[in-house]
């Protein structure tokens, strides 16, 4: 692979980039990038309070069992108490009973704290939603600017993509796995010439004499410390 074809390729495609920043730059773009953000975050917040909704549920459940299985004891109790004929079996079921109605009273109040977080979490819920509806319609009224802005690129695009795609023909699969790689990852320029014959262009960082001896039988080499795509001017 020529060292011509990888500088053509980069310079084609930093073209492309070009208009993908002016793009992104516009507020169409921003404005349709911001509901984006709040829709997403809205949907998050539904589905975390569906989460917690269903563990309160659980919780308000257990506590109901709980209170029904002590009411039912509280009552054989009572029941109990009228078949005692001595005054220390009655004293005994008594304080028993007192004990089951202080439980209760507890689990009363949870029961009350449980309801409270539900209602507010119900609360929550329903604002969330509403946040959500309403960044959802904005979002649909700011997509239709932004692909607006994008129709205006889309021509002079498509003709770089076209040229890319020639290019690409001529480029080794491993020059464009990494190529690519770098380029998701921001990292641009991604090719780069190796400076003053011992230094990475992009980060600037020393070559080891072993890695520098290699650009003189390789087209290209990937720099050990940022990953850029070397070549010796």
């Amino acid at each position: 692979m020529e060292l011509s074809v990888i500088l053509e390729y980069q310079e084609l495609d930093k073209r492309l980039m070009k208009l993908e920043n002016e793009l992104m730059a516009s507020e169409a773009a921003k404005t349709y990038a911001l509901h984006m953000h709040t829709v997403k975050t809205a949907q998050e917040q539904v589905f975390k309070q569906n989460t917690v909704a269903g563990e309160y549920v659980k919780q308000m459940e257990a506590l109901i069992a709980e209170y029904e299985a002590l009411d039912k004891e509280l009552n054989e109790l009572e029941s109990a108490i009228k078949e005692v004929a001595d005054v220390d079996g009655a004293d005994f079921l008594i304080r028993n009973m007192q004990k089951l109605v202080n439980q209760l009273k507890n689990l009363s109040i949870e029961i009350g704290k449980m309801s409270a977080k539900i209602v507010e979490l119900n609360q929550s819920h329903t604002a969330s939603m509403a946040a959500g509806k309403e960044a959802a319609k904005k979002l649909n009224q700011s997509k239709g600017k932004y692909e607006e802005e994008k129709a205006k690129i889309t021509p002079a695009a498509k003709e770089i993509k076209t040229e890319l795609a020639e290019v690409e023909k001529k480029c080794s699969p491993k020059f464009l796995e990494v190529y690519n790689r770098l380029r998701k990852q921001k990292k641009v320029p991604v090719v780069v010439p190796l400076m003053d014959g011992r230094s990475c262009g992009g980060c600037f960082m020393e070559l080891a004499g072993d890695a520098i001896s290699r650009l003189s039988s390789e087209t290209f080499i990937e720099c050990p410390d940022c990953g850029r795509i070397l070549y010796k001017k």
